[in-house]
């Protein structure tokens, strides 16, 4: 019990229920739960749940039938399209790939911005008590029967998730006409070979060679598609301005301009990877005084044109809105950064004066 029960991914003992949701955030069916070793992952156990038929699954999922999944479930592909279903999943990066290209991009936001319900189905239930702590073994056969009172509870009783906007059919609209386009400023920064740093100089963010548009909350919302990169752009923008306080007329934002003159209306912004030290991103917006006309980015997912990355949306949100704002709105995070302390690299490296010791030592961070 106890080693089919200890998941080695968050280091503890776990059991897993799986659970079907619609895209209008409505829970279908719960199953399990499952064991949560190497062999019970989520494609293991989606397998099994439908070639066992759990709750007549077969019965109400029809031939065509689109099941979104994450890239986790990439092994149960064979059995799902053996009986008729077709499935949406994120792209996965080729061998010695560092890099989607922009069809695999595009369509993998077309998955993302429909799976995100199921994150938010999972969070709920988790807002409650019983869910949220460690459950002991004698309440095992119960855990079914919980979690069936509890989908029940939410389908009936709570907010809806998924708010109709009058501006969902202009973005649908606009993710289609896009789905199919390339990145035209890839194309012409790796045509013209723009990527060379003896092309660019840094300049401050008030002397640009034209002004960079001014632009609204929901300017910005159409151009991620979403408040997630919104949510991390501050995170991104303060960490590369060295500052927490963004509407300071006085700030250094790095920035560099190409001198290229057919890429005058093109900036490029180093973003430091917020997950690796050693990982630095290249990002390239191009605009005019009114719009932004094109961005790419050189992370994984940079390519994309139906919408951006965290890193083009950081630009675009500093340099367009929030250096605009007469005052800052810092994220909690922001504001305990400077409680915290980093120590500086010194070196204790010194000669040994000891004629019979030929050791030297060095220590550092």
């Amino acid at each position: 019990m106890q080693r089919k029960t200890f998941n080695l991914h968050k280091n503890r003992s776990l059991i897993k229920p799986m659970v079907a949701v619609t895209t209008t955030v409505y829970i279908v069916s719960v199953f399990g739960p499952f064991f949560s070793d190497n062999s019970n992952n989520g494609a293991s156990i989606l397998k099994h749940i439908m070639i066992n038929n759990y709750d007549d699954i077969l019965q109400w999922v029809e031939e065509n039938d689109i099941i979104i999944l994450d890239r986790g479930f990439r092994d149960s592909l064979g059995v799902l399209k053996s009986i008729g279903i077709d499935v949406a999943m994120p792209s996965f990066l080729g061998p010695k790939q560092n890099q989607s290209d922009v069809q695999d991009a595009n369509n993998s936001r077309f998955v993302t911005i429909l799976r995100w319900v199921v994150e938010s189905v999972n969070a709920r239930i988790k807002r409650f008590k019983w869910f949220n702590q460690v459950i002991p073994n004698s309440s095992l056969p119960s855990v079914q029967d919980f979690i069936c009172i509890v989908a029940a509870l939410l389908n009936c009783f709570h907010v809806s998730m998924v708010t109709p906007s009058p501006n969902d059919d202009e973005t649908i609209r606009r993710m289609n006409s896009l789905r199919t386009q390339n990145n035209t400023l890839q194309i012409f920064i790796t045509g013209y070979n723009l990527t060379r740093n003896s092309i660019c100089n840094v300049i401050d963010i008030h002397n640009l060679v034209q002004r960079f548009p001014k632009l609204s909350m929901f300017n910005l919302r159409m151009i991620t598609l979403g408040v997630y990169q919104l949510k991390r752009a501050r995170s991104y923008a303060e960490e590369h301005a060295d500052s927490i306080d963004l509407t300071d007329s006085n700030l250094e934002f790095p920035i560099q301009s190409c001198i290229d003159t057919n890429a005058h209306d093109i900036i490029r912004i180093r973003f430091q990877s917020a997950h690796k030290k050693s990982s630095q991103y290249y990002t390239y917006i191009q605009f005019d005084p009114n719009q932004i006309l094109a961005w790419y980015c050189r992370c994984r997912i940079g390519p994309t044109v139906v919408e951006c990355c965290s890193h083009v949306a950081a630009g675009i949100w500093f340099l367009g809105y929030e250096r605009h704002q007469l005052e800052t709105n810092q994220q909690p995070s922001s504001t305990n950064f400077a409680n915290l302390h980093y120590c500086d690299s010194i070196s204790d490296y010194e000669d040994s004066s000891d004629e019979d010791n030929d050791a030297k030592y060095s220590s550092t961070r």
